[in-house]
């Protein structure tokens, strides 16, 4: 079984491509934090201030939350990689079960194809964030005369490959799943469609999704009531941030199904967006995993830029020293800026996620393109079919995101300052064209690859394959 991983790794490796790409921005990602967390506390530490130690441990909290993100991105985007890719295989993996393999091997397999992946991801990303620093550094001395120097630490490599090789190997298992517990007999007649997800686990999907939906609804709805007497109200309304989130991932085929379907519907054009609409529909787990990687990002960015928005309309209602206002309204500005660029890092990698989704999509579909090829669909609608099934995902995923940042921001900001008096939500309808801008762009770019892929299809070619 080792053997045939190891062989079907070295003739699809271009597959993991995108994989191994968004480990390596985690990667990068994590030695730029840690880094930037060593050298801002040796600094402090050689300028005599006191509580380098509090101040160390405060960063590596709020570095670990941002990292968590980004490596959860990181995870749907390899398990939906790996689940796309080992279905393509249900035939082999058909054959291997009948000869004697098992589910378990099956899925030690893909871990080792997972291992690989994170291995080559985490020795570029490492790399990568080694040179930036470096980088950086030299720039800062350089503009500033800082005389800062790398701070070389062992776990500013240790902990990223650690990250990095884990996840991957997990997020592999995880992909791999589902075609290994197939049965011998029916994955040999089923084709890819047995890599489908049946009606009856989509509504499983369904009630968790709402059950959790709901009691993050609860929970938040207490911390803004208790908000209003105690900025301990964030306490009571965190959980249900996090039960809310995990209700809107665990649900997110039964949620997406109908959205989809809506905006398809109204498309006005040729065939082509039928097509798009329902391919989308009927791979609606896949479709599901990519949505919620922009989603991920955009109600990070979202949530942030509401609640710093309604802390200060909270100053400028409540104090009179306009100086003092605008000099905690330039600190807020700047933490926002920081905490946009700490979330960049997991819109990258949704960007990434959302490329491998459409090529992925293209090559498991090389018969059916093939097919509305030979019956006259063009190169051009080809092309935006692709496109629509991109923008389609990326602007569902990035208006769901705007409306959970909202509701995230808002229940944040009063459960935490509500005792100053109840404030709407604050949003510039300019953060919204750019949000819904940025999607439309991110979706163009990515579907670019795909589409040409599409189109270098030989239709009688992909017709003989078997």
């Amino acid at each position: 079984m080792r053997l045939w991983a190891f062989r079907e790794l070295r003739t699809s490796a271009g597959r993991y491509a995108a994989s191994v790409a968004v480990v390596a921005v985690v990667a990068a990602f994590a030695v730029l934090l840690l880094e930037s967390i060593e050298v801002f506390v040796g600094v402090l530490e050689r300028s005599g201030v006191d509580g380098g130690g509090l101040v160390r441990i405060a960063l590596f909290s709020v570095g670990a939350v941002f990292l968590g993100i980004a490596v959860l991105t990181a995870a749907i985007v390899i398990s939906g990689t790996f689940a796309t890719v080992y279905a393509g295989r249900l035939t082999d993996i058909a054959l291997l079960r009948l000869v004697g393999a098992t589910s378990r091997q099956v899925r030690r397999a893909s871990r080792l194809d997972g291992l690989a992946v994170g291995l080559a991801g985490a020795a570029i990303g490492i790399t990568a964030g080694i040179l930036l620093s470096t980088a950086a550094i030299a720039v800062v001395n350089t503009a500033y005369g800082a005389g800062l120097g790398f701070a070389w630490s062992a776990h500013i490599v240790l902990l990223p490959a650690v990250v990095c090789v884990v996840v991957s190997a997990l997020s592999a298992s995880v992909g791999a799943r589902r075609v290994a517990v197939v049965s011998q007999a029916a994955a040999m007649h089923s084709g890819s469609a047995s890599g489908l997800p049946s009606s009856s686990g989509v509504g499983r999907r369904r009630g968790w999704g709402i059950a959790l939906f709901s009691t993050g609804l609860v929970f938040m709805a207490l911390g803004v009531l208790a908000g209003l007497s105690s900025p301990a109200g964030l306490l009571v309304a965190f959980p249900g941030g996090v039960f809310s989130i995990v209700g809107v991932i665990v649900g997110a085929p039964a949620l997406t199904v109908p959205l989809i379907e809506a905006i398809s519907r109204r498309l006005r054009g040729g065939g082509e967006y039928v097509l798009a609409g329902a391919n989308l529909r009927l791979n609606s787990v896949r479709t599901a995993r990519t949505v919620v990687s922009v989603l991920i990002g955009v109600t990070l960015i979202t949530m942030f830029t509401v609640a710093g928005g309604m802390y200060l309309a909270q100053l400028r209602t409540y104090f009179g020293d306009q100086v003092q206002v605008d000099q905690v309204a330039q600190f807020v500005t700047v933490m926002l800026i920081v905490v946009d660029v700490l979330t960049s890092f997991s819109v990258l990698v949704a960007a990434i996620g959302l490329g491998s989704n459409l090529s992925m999509s293209v090559l498991q579909r090389r018969r059916e393109i093939a097919v509305l090829r030979s019956l006259g669909l063009t190169a051009g609608q080809a092309r935006r079919m692709i496109l629509a099934e991109s923008v389609i995902v990326a602007v569902v995923g990035a208006a769901l995101g705007v409306i959970l940042g909202v509701l995230y921001g808002f229940v944040g900001a009063n459960a935490t300052f509500g005792i100053q008096g109840f404030t709407p939500p604050v949003l510039s309808p300019w953060f919204l064209v750019a949000t819904l801008g940025g999607a439309v762009v991110f979706s163009v770019l990515a579907s670019i690859l795909p589409g040409h892929r599409a189109n270098t299809i030989p239709p009688a070619e992909a017709l003989r394959e078997t």
